[in-house]
């Protein structure tokens, strides 16, 4: 099992070449990682409930993808606002209360959507509002939690922490979209949104019994420009941080086309249910998992630049071939080979970052990597757009080849990323 060191050679934080005594098991008896990955369920559960019963009940009101891409346009905007000054406040409070803050941004308007169905007064700009506000407590918890984990594991079981947490966050990705497809089929969605928030606020239980988590010691804040211009120095002086991040925008971009198109796909081209549309989003979250799970079990991969460019090929080439199946039994296996890949991408670019990043300036940081994951919910702004002009095939298509060729751009003209290795 090859120990997981990190790269960039102009700085290094605490060396994990003692790591390679932890192994997987001895990994799942800390106790705070428990904790952590035992709210990641709750959270990320909640999430994939609502991405959906979103997608789902507006494109049921509405039939048209261009409600599906103003829904995207509600998630993403917020996510780059908030990621902005997420990233801030992250580095200047504790970051369990940003976690909880969190909770209640996203969960409070579940509710709200609930009682709206339930008193058939529901319209689809409330659905696009309340994606607003999913977008915003997203960035807010993905941005705490990202910076607080190195802050609540030992160095040296950091990266399989990371890949656990992935590990669990792509579980939630699996069971989310099947407790989904069922509530809305057997319950319907106002009894689907009423669980969402109760899954929000578990989480925001389970946060209250992290104990306070040392902030790092740094000067006091000279204000929010300057601390800004410091977080863009340090991604310009980590050229692996740079393209890293760039990577993450253009891979969210086209795994948020998928996502935000699948209630589309699952009524126009499969012809399937609510039950169907569970088991396509379960496709991709049962290979994320297992991406993520290689990723911990392995410790992962040195050569991180060549592993992120390949897995980034892959998984386009995946989605333009899942783009173009006729059939469920045709969709699911490469459902679950594009999950693999992005995966395990997304794990390497994770560790990329928490291993070439100052403590003190860590909230910013992963805020710069929360607005490159805004890619995401725009993805969802493109493919619902695309698809309106030119089919939903196409859309998608388009996409993957979008990331395709940004690869191959990045792999030719950057000799340094290829040669990149996480140690």
């Amino acid at each position: 099992m090859p120990e997981v060191e990190v790269t960039d050679k102009e700085t290094q934080t605490d060396s994990p070449q003692d790591s390679g005594g932890i192994g997987f098991v001895d990994s799942l008896r800390n106790s705070s990682l428990q904790r952590f990955v035992s709210a990641t369920l709750a959270w990320g559960t909640a999430h994939q409930l609502t991405n959906v019963a979103q997608g789902y009940l507006l494109f049921e009101l509405t039939g048209s993808t261009l409600w599906l891409a103003a829904l995207g346009a509600a998630v993403g905007l917020p996510n780059i606002v908030v990621g902005v000054f997420g990233g801030v406040l992250a580095d200047r409070i504790p970051r369990t209360r940003m976690l909880k803050i969190g909770s209640v941004i996203a969960g409070a308007p579940m509710l709200v959507i609930a009682a709206l169905y339930a008193t058939d007064s529901l319209e689809p700009w409330h659905i696009v509002i309340a994606g607003g506000f999913q977008g915003s407590g997203l960035a807010i918890d993905w941005i705490s939690r990202l910076s607080l984990l190195p802050d609540v594991v030992p160095k040296k079981i950091l990266v399989r922490a990371i890949s656990l947490d992935q590990s669990v966050f792509n579980g939630a990705r699996v069971a989310g979209p099947l407790i989904g497809g069922f509530l809305l089929g057997a319950a319907g969605p106002g009894i689907a949104y009423g669980v969402i928030a109760g899954l929000f606020g578990s989480a925001f239980l389970i946060y209250t019994t992290f104990g306070p988590v040392k902030q790092p010691e740094r000067p006091k804040s000279a204000g929010i420009v300057p601390d800004l211009i410091e977080v863009v120095r340090v991604i310009k002086e980590r050229p692996i941080l740079r393209l890293n991040l760039m990577f993450t925008a253009v891979n969210a971009l086209a795994l948020g086309g998928l996502v935000f198109i699948l209630p589309a796909y699952a009524k126009d081209i499969f012809n399937t249910d609510e039950a169907g549309l569970g088991l396509l989003f379960a496709g991709v979250g049962i290979g994320a998992v297992a991406g993520a799970m290689t990723m911990s079990w392995t410790g992962g991969v040195r050569r991180a630049g060549p592993a992120l460019l390949i897995t980034d090929l892959l998984f386009g080439a995946f989605v333009i071939a899942w783009a173009h199946t006729n059939s469920m039994s045709m969709a699911l296996p490469f459902a679950f080979l594009l999950g693999y890949f992005n995966s395990v991408h997304v794990a390497l670019g994770i560790a990329v970052i928490q291993f070439n990043v100052p403590a003190e300036v860590r909230g910013r940081v992963i805020g710069a990597y929360e607005i490159a994951w805004s890619g995401f919910p725009l993805g969802g702004l493109a493919s619902g757009s695309l698809a309106a002009a030119f089919g939903l095939r196409t859309a998608l298509t388009s996409l993957a080849i979008g990331l395709i060729v940004f690869t191959i751009f990045i792999a030719v003209v950057s000799p340094k990323f290829r040669a990149s290795r996480i140690e």
